[in-house]
């Protein structure tokens, strides 16, 4: 649907372009939203990163069409599109969709929060660079600015494949529940996925505000949850790019995206809730 509420008012904007131009701007879209589809379709944690990128980037372009052809039906309907769309593929349970996609067996996923630093500071900048660096230069060369649009493209891309891969690595953090209990796999905060086997968990519940638990939340913000231990285990904290600290805990804080979710699934594969 939303190609048909936002193309509408692309098309308006566009009118007073170059045929040429306009052309290439109406053939590129309709390529990308046919890629995000085909992200939406395949359900893994790249095309999460994908679709994502793709779906929020056409909002900032309805905002402009809408500036360029101030038409009120056309702008509410295609700035409303563009809105609700990036709000649902923004949606925890999407995430958790994507990612459980590369389960295998009998497992489940759960995403997890983004880091509370990296969400407020880098992933909106991060996303710009992503939309800018891999769209200035073709359009510029779709306006037949030979030159400007081979240097933007050549300078862009390689700012934007290492922002991307940033943001891909954003989807790689996540809860696994396997038949033997749960597995956390969070490479910013431990250096391999760990396995707590479920005869070692003593309880899993939202943690209190007072816990001593050790921090594994990358400080997400959010509902944390605190998963105890019946004896201690070792751990391989991330201290630095290629240094590790090892630590032995009892209990630790988790952040899904969906906590009920995660515990109500916890809870039917035979964890304890405490």
């Amino acid at each position: 649907m939303q190609p048909f509420l936002s193309g509408a008012l692309l098309n308006d904007a566009l009118q007073g372009a170059s045929d040429s131009f306009g052309d290439s701007v109406k053939l590129a879209s309709w390529l990308l939203w046919l890629g995000i589809l085909v992200s939406l379709m395949a359900r893994l944690p790249v095309t999460l990163a994908v679709a994502r990128i793709g779906v929020a980037g056409s909002l900032p372009v309805a905002v402009w069409a809408a500036i360029e052809a101030p038409q009120t039906s056309a702008a509410i309907l295609g700035t409303g599109g563009s809105l609700a769309a990036t709000a649902a593929v923004l949606a925890p349970g999407v995430a958790d969709c994507f990612i459980d996609g590369a389960s295998y067996g009998d497992e489940r996923r759960f995403a997890l929060r983004a880091p509370g630093l990296v969400l407020i500071t880098l992933v909106v900048p991060a996303w710009a660079v992503v939309v800018v660096g891999s769209t200035a230069g073709p359009i510029l060369l779709a306006d037949q600015r030979w030159l400007t649009g081979a240097i933007v493209t050549v300078v862009g891309f390689p700012p934007a494949g290492l922002a991307f891969n940033a943001l891909y690595r954003l989807t790689d953090r996540f809860i696994v529940m396997v038949p033997n209990g749960l597995v956390l796999h969070d490479r910013t905060v431990l250096r391999e996925p760990v396995l707590f086997a479920r005869n070692q968990i003593v309880g899993l519940a939202p943690a209190r505000a007072d816990t001593s638990a050790t921090d594994l939340t990358a400080s997400a913000l959010g509902l944390a949850l605190e998963l105890n231990l019946s004896s201690a285990v070792t751990l391989p904290l991330v201290t630095g790019p290629k240094s590790t600290r090892e630590c032995s805990v009892e209990s630790l804080l988790i952040s899904p995206s969906r906590p009920a979710d995660v515990m109500r699934t916890a809870e039917q594969r035979g964890i304890s809730l405490a």
